[in-house]
């Protein structure tokens, strides 16, 4: 409480002095010299600490001065520096033009943008995309739109619901962020998708590999931060609606957008509505232990949804400080297919074909609600960053009462609620931008308390602390080269509360007398880590390399360390280990990207080990007829990376290639010698796209054509079943139409287009062998609308 009191006086301080006199706002705009806008450009104001980064338009906001002379240097790589003198007696916008570099050895011109700043200054490997991006791959969640990237891939639960893999790892293995703050939901489950609304936002970047250096425990694998970056223009109004529908499972989605800002004070609004059906599946049955269930229409029955989202933004911009303060709720209900539940649901009376569009047993319901509060502000030369966030996540999981075993027939169907509460607390101050080395440091606390009901136990009540302390330096010795390193000490503990059965068994199976067993015994075992990370950039005319080693953590779940039940949602029963201790890898990542003036390509490579993996592994063993899987831990090797090249045929036509493999093996244990359970198979996607030139009401006209090979995978750990390998022919095509002022993003995109009947290896369904979508229609228009953009 004293270091939170402390942060909150430095900030009230920090916001007094900004009003102490009269000071004017000094901004712009940058553009190409094409005249189109430059994203992730580097605007500095020399002798201050001063600057920041353009975004997707081309703006800028150095924040509010006295009357003066001022003098900005704009760079970025691929275009020569630009100086700027300015003398401010009023608010300033400039607009100011660069001029591409010219690398003398191959004669080209390299064109910079936020892509290449955020990648060349990461020793890891990155992946940034933008909300085009989103918008022209847009699909039924957000991780699904994302799996295109080299190295990311979703696990689909059904077609409006998935979780992010990278480079095969998922679950608590890898983070999601919202502008930084890491989201907390029961990321845990196989069924669980990630509650966030696609349509608010407006730039990803991925982190392949360790990232426990600022987010601590769970980016072992790496780290996906959804960012809200774009602040309107002073006196500037407008929004956007978005309409978007498929055919595979008749979705329909709107979402309406609305920003404004007014002197120093803006706002950003968004609220959107996603309804959708059964989806559709190249397949007329699906075999469920040896019981073939019929499916009506080659629909899957009981995969329908819908999905409510609302996201409030309210910032305030003045010369030093900044203020945001995020507010969003999600809202899903979905079911899962019934035929996957239990065998019991061949006696059920729910009459699952009467509809595609209803939500019938078993279904979830997940409302999650998140409160942030960002702040930035500079003194003394020093930058200072105090992010505050409360989380709360209602899941409740609904199905069928049935008896089983030992269990009666229970009086509801609410199988398991969770309810999970998190307060974070997130301080970090920086030096200034112009030192010979550049250091960050700073101390991050969370706190979460989880309370498990329903009669259907799998996970017990928990409560975890965790806190960690950083320090992250990095340094140029010259032009050409980024040497970058950090150290992280975390310390964390989980408290488990103990939970009995509601109902009587007997205490073996010989046994006359009948207790309340107890699935879960009271224990807090506490945790500790120090990590690190290292790595080096080297820049040379157009080639970049890079070096990263990168030691990471996970602490263990309560669920691995405490369940001790059936998971009928899996069906089979699961028991965790008190004696895990937290999961620890080394992974070294290399990087060589190339751009010339007419092809690009990039390698990123990587080898991981892990001295204590942690997973569930199947047993021999059954428990009323269900096979147990303990929670257990053993030393595993992985290896892989992604490659991606694209070469320009003429101006309007380019052809690419994107290519990832993983590899991974358990050097202990029972599983010796096999590999990790959701591993994804090599795959090979060549791409043809075309941007043909429009004249008259049609521009950015573009044409894309996705090939994608996926091999067989083989190597895999029992009960596993291996996958066949298959291909899939995607195609998409848009254009923005203009009748005066008003534009209209057109978007249309068929997936699966020779109806492949195929397996996702990382699939949930995949388990039951139930093939993945079959072909599906997409459209989606998008009318950007600006209200007034003249400024006070």
């Amino acid at each position: 409480m004293k270091f939170f009191a402390t942060a909150v006086v430095m900030l009230m301080l920090s916001f007094s002095a900004a009003f102490s006199q009269q000071k004017f706002e000094l901004g712009g705009q940058v553009f190409s010299s094409e005249s189109k806008p430059l994203a992730g450009i580097n605007v500095r104001l020399e002798n201050s600490s001063a600057g920041g980064v353009t975004d997707k338009t081309g703006r800028f906001t150095l924040g509010f001065f006295p009357e003066g002379d001022y003098h900005i240097t704009v760079s970025a790589v691929g275009f020569e520096t630009q100086k700027v003198n300015v003398t401010l007696k009023s608010d300033t916008s400039l607009k100011i033009i660069l001029l591409p570099a010219v690398v003398t050895l191959a004669e080209v011109s390299i064109h910079g943008d936020y892509h290449n700043y955020r990648r060349s200054g990461d020793s890891r490997a990155v992946e940034i995309v933008t909300d085009e991006f989103l918008r022209k791959n847009l699909s039924g969640s957000l991780m699904k739109t994302l799996d295109r990237l080299p190295g990311v891939s979703s696990m689909s639960i059904g077609s409006g619901q998935s979780k992010p893999v990278i480079r095969g790892m998922s679950f608590n293995q890898v983070i999601v962020a919202e502008n930084g703050v890491k989201h907390e939901s029961q990321q845990w489950g196989a069924d669980h998708g990630i509650e966030v609304d696609q349509f608010a936002v407006e730039r990803v970047e991925v982190i392949k590999g360790p990232a426990s250096l600022m987010y601590g425990s769970d980016a072992i694998a790496g780290v996906i931060d959804l960012k809200q970056s774009f602040v309107p223009e002073p006196g500037e109004t407008g929004g956007d609606i978005t309409l978007s529908g498929q055919t595979n499972n008749m979705q329909a989605a709107a979402s309406l957008g609305f920003y404004t800002r007014k002197n120093q004070w803006w706002a950003k609004a968004r609220f959107t509505a996603i309804d959708y059906a059964d989806y559709q599946i190249p397949a007329d049955s699906v075999e469920y232990y040896s019981y073939y269930f019929r499916l009506k229409d080659r629909k899957l029955r009981n995969t329908a949804g819908e999905e409510k989202n609302g996201n409030i933004a309210l910032g305030y911009i003045s010369g030093k400080f900044n203020s945001t303060l995020f507010v969003n709720n999600t809202f899903s209900e979905s079911g899962f297919f019934a035929n996957a539940h239990g065998l019991e649901i061949r006696n059920s009376q729910i009459d699952y074909d009467r509809s595609n569009r209803d939500t019938d047993l078993p279904m979830q319901q997940v409302n999650h609600l998140k409160m942030h509060w960002k702040n930035s502000w500079q003194q003394t030369g020093f930058t200072h960053r105090l992010d505050i966030a409360w989380q709360h996540n209602n899941r409740k999981e609904f199905s069928e009462a049935v008896e089983h075993g030992y269990m009666p027939k229970p009086s509801d169907s609410l199988e398991r609620k969770f309810v999970k509460q998190t307060w974070s607390l997130a301080y970090a101050v920086q030096n200034r931008e112009s030192a010979a080395v550049k250091l960050s440091a700073g101390v991050n606390a969370e706190h979460q308390h989880n309370i498990s009901e329903g009669w259907g136990f799998i996970l017990p009540s928990y409560k975890r602390n965790t806190a960690g302390v950083f320090l992250l330096g990095e340094t140029k010795p010259s032009e050409k080269w980024l040497v970058l390193a950090g150290l992280r000490m975390d310390a964390g503990s989980v408290i488990i509360e103990d939970y009995f059965d509601w109902f009587l068994s007997p205490v073996d199976e010989n046994d006359t007398n009948r207790i309340f067993k107890q699935r879960a015994f009271a224990n807090s075992p506490d945790f500790s880590h120090l990590s690190g990370s290292a790595g080096f950039v080297y820049k040379s005319g157009s080639m970049v390399l890079k070096t990263n080693l990168g030691n990471s953590f996970r602490l263990p779940l309560a669920k691995e360390l405490a369940s001790d039940g059936v998971n009928y949602h899996m069906y089979r029963f699961e028991k965790g280990n008190p004696q895990l201790k937290p999961e620890t890898a080394w992974q070294l990542d290399a990087g060589i990207e190339i751009n010339r003036l007419r092809w690009a390509a990039e390698v990123s490579p990587f080898i991981a080990w892990f001295p204590s993996y942690i997973y569930l592994n199947p047993t021999s063993a059954y428990y009323e007829g269900l096979q147990i899987f303990n929670y257990t831990q053993t030393e595993v090797m992985r290896a892989g990376g992604e490659f991606h090249l694209h070469y320009t045929i003429l101006r309007e036509l380019k052809i690419g290639a994107i290519g990832e493999y993983v590899w991974s093996q358990q050097m202990s244990g029972e599983k010796k010698g096999f590999g990790l359970p959701f591993s994804p198979p090599a795959s090979l996607l060549l791409n043809l796209s075309c941007q043909p030139v429009t004249k008259g009401v049609m521009s950015d006209t573009w044409i894309s054509v996705d090939f994608k090979m996926v091999s067989a995978q083989n190597n895999i750990v029992p009960p596993e079943k291996k996958t066949p390998g298959y291909n899939l022919l995607n195609v998409g095509a848009g254009s923005t139409l203009k009748a005066g002022k008003q534009s209209l993003e057109i978007n249309l995109r068929i997936t699966n287009l020779l109806n492949r009947r195929y397996l996702d290896h990382t699939g949930f369904y995949r388990l039951i062998e139930v093939p993945d979508p079959g072909r599906g229609f997409q459209i989606s228009l998008r009318m950007p609308f600006n209200i007034n953009s003249q400024k006070p």
